[in-house]
């Protein structure tokens, strides 16, 4: 009798992801707010600028390895542990790499009048501290156990809330700065507990880079997609701060969290969904692409629904964040529609890696990638965040239509195992 392709474990799993992004919601919500409120405008546009310039260069310091800990942990359960221990130890060793290399690029890269001192905070962490906890939680969804998994997920944002918390029943004003000091100490105690929590789990991790051997051109494949991927969404944000200023990169990055809180149940779909696809892509397109369509429908209907809820309910970002944010309201009207066309892309996308071809997915997204800094580079000096917003779409659209041409062929035309890039 065949394996059914969504039984009750999946189900399970994705209930969990689900709790917690439903549990994230309000907390990043209120952390979000609450940083609008007490920061300005300005402060908060150089905070978004600087983080998403952070998160492009994330994946490249830790190499892929959370994406390996996922794959291996699900297919070689007793290499989990040695992936782990690669992972910390890569982190460790790219946080200083890439970390040395932001700091001398930082004079182009963030917004004049922003202190080394800011860049360094974030690199702090989310290259060594958020890295731990994430690569902890990997370890988890590679077992299937996204009870844990969820807990980590919740973990980190909440850790924040509290230091934000904290910070705003002290009687001294709150500068960028401190605000900054108080997101590294929560991410290392969520860091700590969460490995913790991981090396319960799986044993001791070894460090060192031995797992890496036989696998540098997948972890790199791995670290350039997910790289990709992130400057795919991020990028916007860090040119807006360099070519509109922080007042425009706190405008447009209040909208876009909403549309990154909108997204977070469909994160939690594919997050459940991710070690399956490489089980499934080795039985077979039988296998896979049953599971696939199995999960689409429940991906789409709620990414068209939040949708037309964020165009709908944009107007409440001014009593929420206030007036310094108007101009957020229409940005998030005509952004809105970022939810579904990311629905549209991750799945395809996701797929391919399952199927061994994650070189194709990086290729795709690298041409996207660049036609959308180029957009950008036109368009943000003429039209401000307007021109961010158009080629936002634009290349959204572009790259859900391309990753789908590019799995309807990797279907008809498999890719044998010893070829696959992954």
């Amino acid at each position: 009798m065949p394996r059914p392709q969504v039984d009750r474990g999946f189900a399970r799993n994705v209930g969990s992801l689900l709790v917690s992004q439903v549990l994230r919601v309000p907390i990043t919500a209120v952390y979000f707010v609450a940083a609008t409120r007490v920061l300005g405008v300005e402060s908060f546009g150089r905070l978004t600028a600087v983080a998403a310039v952070v998160m492009i260069a994330a994946p490249f310091s830790a190499l892929g390895s959370g994406a390996l800990i996922v794959k291996y942990g699900a297919t070689e359960p007793e290499t989990t542990h040695r992936w782990l221990g690669a992972g910390l130890t890569i982190s460790a060793l790219g946080a200083v790499v890439v970390g040395a290399l932001l700091l001398v690029l930082s004079p182009v890269l963030i917004p004049q009048g922003t202190g080394v001192a800011i860049l360094w905070g974030l690199v702090l962490a989310d290259f060594i501290f958020a890295r731990a906890a994430d690569l902890a939680s990997s370890v988890f969804v590679a077992r299937e156990e996204m009870r844990v998994t969820a807990f980590c997920q919740v973990l980190l944002p909440a850790l924040r809330l509290l230091a934000a918390a904290i910070l705003l029943l002290t009687p001294s004003p709150v500068g960028l700065g401190t605000w900054v000091l108080a997101l590294v100490l929560s991410s290392a105690l969520s860091g700590a507990i969460c490995l913790t929590l991981a090396v319960r789990a799986v044993g001791r991790p070894v460090l060192g880079l031995a797992p890496f051997r036989g696998h540098w051109r997948e972890a790199l494949l791995f670290s350039v997609g997910i790289g990709t991927q992130n400057a795919h969404n991020d990028v916007d944000k860090a040119m807006l701060g360099r070519l509109d200023g922080p007042a425009g990169a706190g405008v447009y990055g209040a909208a876009y969290r909403f549309i990154d809180t909108a997204w977070l149940p469909v994160r939690a779909l594919f997050g459940a969904a991710w070690p399956r696809f490489f089980r499934y892509a080795r039985e077979g397109n039988s296998s896979l692409i049953p599971f696939v369509r199995a999960i689409a429908g429940p991906a789409l209907l709620y990414s068209l629904t939040a949708t037309v809820g964020l165009i709908v309910l944009a107007g409440i970002l001014v009593p929420l964040l206030g007036e310094a944010y108007a101009e957020s309201v229409p940005l998030l009207r005509v952004l809105g529609v970022v939810v579904l066309l990311r629905c549209l892309y991750y799945l395809p996308a996701d797929v391919l890696t399952g199927m061994g071809r994650q070189g194709l997915r990086t290729i795709i997204q690298l041409v996207v990638l660049a036609t959308n800094v180029g957009l950008n580079l036109w368009l943000i000096p003429r039209f401000g965040v307007w021109g961010a917003a158009w080629s936002t779409l634009a290349c959204e659209a572009a790259l859900a239509m391309a990753l789908w041409i590019a799995l309807a062929v990797s279907v008809r035309h498999p890719v044998p195992q010893e070829r696959r890039d992954v």
